[in-house]
């Protein structure tokens, strides 16, 4: 049973919001009825105000809200917008952000069962109004139903009660920014993520998925929007005097709903922010990067956990490498669970990295980034090798400028730019778009383009030294498909052809003349006589410089029964043509350090296949 428990009547002289005007009136019309009858027994039946005073006691009496809340956070009357329209719900709760968190509807005792439905569904419409209110109660004092909304869809399901004021003790300590002491590299004064608690992320994830029942990659791309908010919390707060406290922490909430609705406000906040900064330096930023449009999807429950596991530690403060493997544990099970396809094993990554050595000062960019693996293994590879010997300044502009992916699924680019932030940024560079759409969808790719004799205005997209990509499998592209895409000369006269073949030649149109690339194909594209006329288009634009050959599990444990290999390339510079006596680098790679079921396996060949390659010539 709901603690508001069984209607009770309040003499209007003891009503709350007394100089309200709604209760001015129905105080009027209680004292018309009053002389008519001699007693306020039976008013409730034609005059609701009995009904939402009740109620408002009852906040106070059974669910222990301050009342000092009273005009401030806890109102009557709150108008609630709804399109072009606007209405009025009898009782708002407010969380600390002054956003409405919880809404109560009440109707007048003895209403028909078609009106109480009505009075549901006008509650259902409040809710669904706003994203920082999820729960509701609609009663005329005899009947009590309680709401709780689903973010995605706006649906709706039926819990026993409102949440109760009131948090557990150990949510009462706040967290403040404190300045850092001598020699300590904080700037948050929170907890630093290390080996002890590596688990705190994979912890959040479990959290997400079990108290929602979400799937793995699911809960994965909720705890990306929760990570985003931390992030900016957690920049901004240190902007701020010592003593300012954060915002992103379940401290001075009256229960988890009004947490989860502190961060979804927060988390609104954020994404309007990081449009605005961007906007004005990235051309069509919003259109492409705006993925963190889409609302919070966690129930209050689990979204209170989440910050309450998460809060005490600091995301900017902690090593990249340490925040890499943490977000590494929470992705594992999500690729486990279906999102292979989106997935390059780590090995292959490294090995792709190792052979094409990426600097700071060189442009670089995956077409087809799924989860953004190949662009944090890069930073890592610079960082590791450049970011001792190289200025803060020039660091900061491959960080923030020179690392670029493209991805058609939001999901996987919200995936990516999250990997890309514990990395220590670069995230505003992934686009939510399709790269084999035509060249007038990336202004801003064709916007970095340096070369003072080519017309800045055209759509040349060769501006970057470096592609690293895995670009799609298996799907066939007719001829339909291909020609509301971009152009692609190894379509021309094809009625149909093999989407990797298409992702190929894009990586190549991106690629500036002498640039370098490594991207994983089919292996038949490299031996199958039905590839033969890519390979005679391929000998016309670039030097096959390498082709690694994987074992047949090599993408076994993510999903994909596909022979593939790396190839290795570098576009013909202006006025180059191939030679006969050109040497292409062959290596089969047979350990790559795991089993088919995706089990370590020892004596990886990874490291000795990228010496072997710098010792037989490289990039010489």
């Amino acid at each position: 049973m709901a603690a508001l428990g069984n209607f009770f009547l309040i003499e209007p002289d003891k009503w709350l919001f007394p100089s309200h005007g709604d209760v001015v009136e129905g105080k009027r019309r209680a004292n018309e009825y009053f002389e008519r009858h001699g007693t306020y027994e039976g008013a409730e039946l034609i005059i609701e105000e009995f009904v939402r005073q009740w109620v408002l006691l009852q906040l106070f009496d059974s669910y222990k809200y301050p009342k000092d809340w009273l005009g401030e956070r806890i109102i009557i009357e709150e108008p609630v917008k709804m399109g072009s329209s606007e209405k009025e719900a009898d009782i708002s709760i407010k969380n600390a952000n002054h956003r409405t968190f919880l809404y109560i509807e009440t109707k007048k005792r003895g209403i028909s069962d078609e009106e109480f439905k009505e009075a549901e569904r006008q509650l259902e419409t409040y809710l669904a109004s706003t994203h920082t209110a999820t729960i509701g109660l609609v009663t005329d004092g005899d009947r009590i139903k309680t709401l709780r909304k689903k973010i995605d869809p706006n649906d709706f399901e039926y819990i026993a009660d409102l949440p109760a004021y009131g948090l557990e003790a150990k949510a009462k300590i706040q967290l403040v920014r404190e300045l850092p002491v001598a020699g300590d590299a904080r700037s948050t004064g929170l907890k630093i993520l290390d080996n002890e608690y590596e688990k705190v992320l994979f912890d959040c994830h479990s959290a997400a998925r079990d108290i929602d029942g979400l799937h793995d990659d699911e809960a994965l791309d909720e705890i990306c929007k929760v990570i985003y908010t931390k992030i900016y919390d957690e920049r901004q707060t240190t902007k701020q005097p010592e003593g300012t406290p954060f915002r992103f922490q379940t401290y001075g909430a009256s229960n988890a709903s009004e947490v989860a609705s502190n961060i979804r406000v927060l988390y609104e906040e954020s994404r309007n922010a990081d449009i605005e900064v961007y906007s004005k330096r990235i051309p069509g930023y919003e259109r492409s990067r705006g993925v963190f449009k889409t609302q919070i999807r966690l129930s209050d429950s689990a979204l209170y956990r989440v910050v309450e596991r998460i809060q005490e530690f600091s995301l900017i403060d902690s090593k990249a490498d340490i925040k890499g493997r943490a977000f590494q544990k929470v992705l594992a099970p999500a690729i486990r669970a279906g999102m292979g396809q989106y997935f390059t094993p780590d090995p292959i990554v490294e090995l792709a990295v190792g052979v094409i050595k990426p600097k700071a000062s060189e442009l670089i960019l995956d077409p087809f980034c799924g989860s953004g693996h190949f662009l944090t293994k890069t930073l890592q590879y610079v960082m590791e090798h450049q970011g001792s010997t190289i200025t803060q300044h020039d660091l900061h502009e491959f960080k923030f400028f020179h690392l670029h992916g493209i991805e058609k699924s939001d999901r996987m680019v919200r995936i990516a730019m999250t990997d890309m932030l514990l990395n220590d940024d670069g995230h505003t560079n992934i686009r939510n778009q399709d790269a084999l759409l035509s060249f007038d969808n990336y202004p801003d790719i064709t916007a970095l383009r340096s070369d003072p004799d080519k017309d800045t205005h055209t759509l040349d997209p060769a501006v970057f030294d470096v592609v690293l990509t895995n670009p799609p499998f298996g799907s066939i592209m007719r001829q339909e498909t291909m020609e509301m895409l971009g152009r692609f000369d190894l379509g021309h006269k094809k009625k149909s052809l093999p989407l990797e073949v298409l992702g190929l030649e894009r990586s190549i149109q991106f690629l500036k003349p002498g640039g370098r690339m490594a991207i994983v194909l089919p292996e038949h594209m490299m031996k199958g006589k039905s590839a033969a006329f890519v390979r005679k288009w391929l000998y016309g634009v670039a030097h096959i410089k390498a082709i690694f050959f994987f074992p047949e599990e090599a993408f076994t444990p993510f999903g994909a029964m596909i022979k593939t290999c790396l190839c290795i390339f570098q576009k013909f510079s202006k006025g180059d043509t191939p030679m006969n006596d050109d040497e292409t680098f062959l290596c089969e790679v047979e350990n790559l350090g795991y089993e088919a079921t995706g089990k370590p396996k020892p004596g990886s060949e990874v490291a000795e296949a990228i010496a072997e390659f710098h010792a037989k010539g490289g990039w010489a």
